[in-house]
């Protein structure tokens, strides 16, 4: 998500110094342990405003887009970042997931926000798939998903242990398939997707063989199989409450969702929720669910998507909201959802330490790996 034309033509190469954590007399920095990680990494890029990150084991480090210059770069647990990928061109880069089995890092990528701010010549509207090679970070292919369309966002993926991968387009009503020869098809199309500015965003691979994802804009979650009857693919999974905001997700070890939601989108008119992250759970197969823990407001602004990790699961706070209304920051913040056990309705004390509501001890936006 990008600023102003102002902004965006005034900004410099990217140099990425190498900074470290928060500081460390504050205990949200602390380092637990040797084999805890941080509580929070608190580091500097600049003009990097990363929104997806996906938990990279061979490096063992983040790996992160940018929604402002199309790159990819790596954070490292002591906050150093440095460029993996150079830029795409004139796109974000943002949903990202880490297939180890087949050496690939996946990006979904469009210039849907930058068309709203820059010039971009002939360039037709862009959304794509870019598969980069885990072990050099060297760009393998581009698979165009746009299809020739007026309006693409191709905003999030998540692939099944075929290695076919499923991309969100956030202004379309069609769930997208790419299988491993690059061929592009439709998984279906429905209704209940469609939107004028973010509408179907996050998505993750269930084991039990369906996607769930979730509207940015009204909170409506979906249970998607594949291979159903073309009439019975999609099911709305019945909420307590919408998840209204919801950007990124990702499916713990246990089952569990951790949902993240922020207001974001109300910069450009897109009915926008909380900055919070929500854990929900199902017990009938995701036909409902129900609402386990909430960390409500989250302690850094702005969150817009989680990686599960061997150190527990990190809420990427990207500064994306703030390049969004035209200012600048080249803050980057991964914070630790906390796992203390409190009731459901949310915490609202204790901001500076992101006190966490989760009633589990299970360390994304993404199938976990």
């Amino acid at each position: 998500m990008l600023a102003s034309a102002a902004v965006l033509t005034a900004i410099a190469p990217i140099a990425l110094p190498a900074p470290a954590l928060a500081d460390s007399s504050s205990p949200a920095a602390a380092v637990a342990g040797r084999h805890t990680g941080p509580d929070v990494i608190d580091t500097r890029a600049a003009d990097v405003y990363p929104e997806g990150v996906a938990w990279d084991p061979t490096r063992r480090a983040f790996l992160v887009g940018s929604a402002l210059k199309g790159t990819l770069s790596v954070i490292r647990l002591d906050g150093t970042v440095e460029e993996l990928a150079p830029s795409l061109g004139m796109v974000s880069t943002l949903g990202i997931r880490v297939d180890t089995a087949r050496n690939r890092i996946l990006v979904a990528y469009s210039d849907f926000w930058i068309r709203q701010r820059l010039e971009v010549g002939d360039q037709p509207p862009t959304s794509g798939v870019a598969v980069f090679a885990l072990d050099t970070g060297k760009l393998q292919r581009r698979i165009d998903v746009a299809q020739g369309l007026a309006r693409t966002f191709a905003n999030d993926l998540t692939f099944d242990p075929q290695g076919n991968i499923y991309v969100t387009d956030s202004v379309s009503a069609t769930l997208q398939r790419i299988d491993l020869a690059g061929h592009v098809t439709p998984v279906v199309t429905d209704p209940r997707f469609a939107a004028d500015i973010v509408g179907l965003n996050g998505i993750t691979w269930h084991p039990d063989g369906y996607l769930l994802a979730l509207r940015y804009d009204n909170g409506a979650m979906f249970r998607i199989t594949p291979n159903a009857p073309a009439g019975r693919r999609v099911a709305e999974v019945a909420l307590p409450r919408p998840l209204v905001g919801t950007d990124g997700l990702a499916l713990r070890p246990d089952g569990s969702l951790v949902v993240v939601t922020n207001s974001i989108g109300e910069a450009v008119g897109a009915p926008g929720g909380v900055d919070a992250v929500t854990v929900v759970a199902s017990r009938d197969g995701w036909r409902s669910a129900t609402v386990r823990s909430q960390v409500a407001p989250w302690p850094t602004g702005g969150p817009t998507t989680v990686a599960v990790t061997p150190y527990g699961d990190y809420v990427l706070s990207g500064e994306v909201g703030t390049v969004l209304v035209g200012e600048t920051s080249d803050r980057i913040v991964l914070r630790r959802l906390p796992r203390s056990t409190t009731p459901h309705h949310g915490h609202h004390g204790h901001r500076p330490t992101g006190a966490s509501t989760s009633s589990t001890s299970t360390s994304s936006k993404g199938t976990i790996r």
